[in-house]
Formats: structure tokens, sequence, C-alpha cells
């Protein structure tokens, strides 16, 4: 009995320390979980084995330094931390196929969200909002919105293969410094960057709406691919690189008001119902190609004084290029080709960047640019344009 009168404390001291070890672990179950409740920070990483089952809830830490990951936990189905509000790395959760309910009612920042096979999860119980993260990936969720992810700025942020998402409002975010990419999510998808005004490179694919009505500049590409809206404006964008237009088969009406300047290449081709390019009238320069190919009976750029690239204009329609030779053939530093009426009209791989969206591995049928293609050269093209 003398002996249980001191190893009863010594065990309770030496569980008082274990649950006090607040450095990065693993988390096997519920119990490793709520040893960590006295842990306001987690020193380093903190994963979440692919063997735990049910409901995992970290309550008491408030900031994680290194990552927050879980791959593989194909029995989890739920995940919370209710006090948690900073992830200093990355928080990624991957292959977590029963997984329904993800709640961090605290969260506000995070260095990276990569969010991957997560089939089960409908929604994001972020109730703060997140406001800060470098990089934004989901891909393959079952989320129907991105409400919780509510960015001032972020860098890459990139939304594919959700097939029932249908509304991104990011409401807040001015400045995109990475690439942005939407890409086989729901036919009915609405995207809506309503204060946006400076990006790098953006694409949208296979999209209902695309909104950008304070979008200025883009220093890289912004290309648009298999959507299925039917107008298209961007009312204050002026300057951008390479500008493409491919393969929209609903689309009937463009706008770019104030567009001055395309430092790169500016292609139109392959939207059927696109019948006039008449709204860009204040063009000037474009310091690549200009390659307008599809069934237009009217084409109008008044303003346009400089293409150093090629010109390759053709259309099926009854184009009539009298004057646009007279008035933009002069300013044409490379080839000139002006075709109305013609069967089959052919793009001229026109990109600055080398590469053509509609012909090459049949990306314009697909929706799909291989990044080591477009979407790699683009930015190459950015920062080439950038120094000079």
């Amino acid at each position: 009995m003398a002996i249980m009168k001191f190893l009863l404390p010594a065990l309770a001291i030496a569980g008082m320390a274990a649950a006090a070890d607040c450095d990065g672990q693993t988390i096997q179950n519920q119990g490793d979980a709520d040893g960590l409740a006295s842990c306001k920070t987690i020193d380093g990483d903190l994963e979440i084995s692919s063997r735990v089952s049910g409901t995992i809830s970290i309550d008491g830490v408030e900031r994680i330094t290194g990552k927050l990951t879980c791959k593989g936990a194909v029995n989890m189905t739920e995940l919370s931390a209710a006090k948690l509000a900073k992830i200093e790395d990355a928080f990624m959760l991957s292959g977590l196929t029963t997984l329904a309910t993800l709640k961090f009612d605290a969260l506000t920042e995070v260095d990276s969200i990569n969010f991957e096979a997560l089939p089960r999860l409908q929604q994001l119980s972020f109730t703060k909002g997140v406001t800060k993260a470098g990089s934004v990936r989901i891909t393959n969720t079952d989320l129907v919105n991105l409400n919780g992810i509510d960015l001032e700025t972020v860098g890459d942020f990139d939304v594919s293969n959700n097939p029932h998402l249908t509304e991104v409002n990011v409401n807040k975010i001015t400045n995109a410094t990475g690439f942005v990419s939407f890409s086989a999510n729901h036919r009915d998808l609405k995207i809506k960057f309503p204060n946006l005004e400076n990006a790098l490179n953006m694409t949208f694919r296979n999209a209902s709406d695309v909104s950008l009505p304070s979008l200025k500049k883009t220093t890289g590409l912004i290309g648009f691919y298999s959507n299925y809206f039917e107008d298209f404006a961007a009312p204050n964008l002026t300057t951008t690189g390479d500008l493409v237009i491919n393969d929209n088969s609903m689309l009937a009406n463009i706008s770019f008001p104030q567009l001055e300047t395309v430092r790169g290449a500016f292609q139109i081709a392959n939207n059927t119902n696109l019948k006039s390019v008449t709204e860009v009238p204040k063009l000037k320069t474009i310091t690549g190609a200009l390659d307008f190919t599809g069934n237009f009976s009217e084409v109008e750029l008044p303003e346009l004084k400089e293409v150093r690239g090629q010109f390759n204009m053709q259309s099926s329609g009854k184009l009539n290029c009298d004057p646009i030779k007279e008035n933009v053939k002069p300013n044409v530093r490379g080839t000139f080709t002006c075709l109305g009426d013609v069967d089959d009209p052919q793009t001229r791989n026109p990109t600055s960047t080398g590469s053509n969206p509609s012909r090459s591995s049949g990306a314009a049928l697909s929706g799909y640019v291989p990044p080591s293609g477009m979407t790699i050269l683009a930015l190459i093209g950015a920062v080439i344009r950038a120094a000079l």
C-alpha cells in the first residue's frame, strides 16, 4: 500500500507530462486528440492517421505552426476543431471518402488549402471565414458552393472536378497573384469575382457564367474555353496578356469597351454563335498575333494601330475584308490573312507562348490545356513581359 501511495501520484504526473506534449504528432484516435486539449499551440505538423474512424474533434488547439494533414482516412466521417484559428503551413485533406462534416468555427488563416477526393463533403463549416490563404486547391469534392472561403488576396486558386458546385462568389478578392483556374465543375456553375481588379493568369472552363466587373489588368493569360454562357463582358479591363476565347458554343456577344493593349496573342476561335466582334473599340496594340476564326460576318477594330505578330482572320460567314485590309493591314508586322466565306477557317498558331489552345492535344474540344503547355508558358511569357 505504501508503494501505491507513491506510484499513483507518479503515474498522474507522467500522464500530465504526456498530455502537455504539444510538439507535432500523429492522431491515431479520439483519445490522442483529447490529449491535446491543454495545447493552445501545436509546434510542428499535426497529422491525422489514415486508420482513424468516425469523428475526430480537436479541442483547445488555437494554432498549428506546421501542417494539418489527413490522407486516406476512408472511415473518418467528421473532422472539427472549434478553436483553431491559424494553420501556418498547408491544410491538406485527401482521399477521405466518407467525410461529410468539416467544422472549423474559428479558422481564418492558412498558408494553403488542398482538398481533394472528398466525395461526401457538401459544405465547408468555416464560421468566421478563411480570409488569408496563399493558395487554394479544391478538386473532386461534393461541395455546392465555397462559402467559408472569404479571401482578400490569393495566389493560385484551382477549383476543378466538383460535379455539384454551382456557385463561387468570392466577394473580397481584389488581387490574384497566381493561377486562377476553374474546370469540369457543374455545368450551371456561376463564378463571380465582383471586386477583383488585378490578376496574373486566369482560365475558365465549363461554366455557365463568369463575372469580372472590376477587373482592370491581367499580366498573363486570360482564357475562356468550352463555357456555356451567351454573353461575356469585361467592362473595365484595359490591359491583358494573351486573350483567348475558344470553343464557347453558346457565346453570342463579347464586350471589352476599355481594352487598349493585349501584351501577347488575341485569339477568338470556334465560337459558333458569335456572329460579330465589334465591342473592342479602344484596342490599339497587340504585341503578339491576332487570330480570329469562326462564323462571324462583322469585325470592327477602329483603333488598332499595331500588331507585332501575324494577322489571321478567317470566317465561314460573309465577312467583308476590304475595310480591314485598308485600315489594319498597314499596321501588321507579320503575315496578313483575311478571308471570308471559307469552308474551313484555320487558326495559325497565334499565341506568343508558342502553343495553340485550339489545336494542341485537342485542348479546345476537351477544355483542358496541359500544365506543361499554355499555362506554364503563359507564366514564362508574363515574367518576360514584366521585365521589358
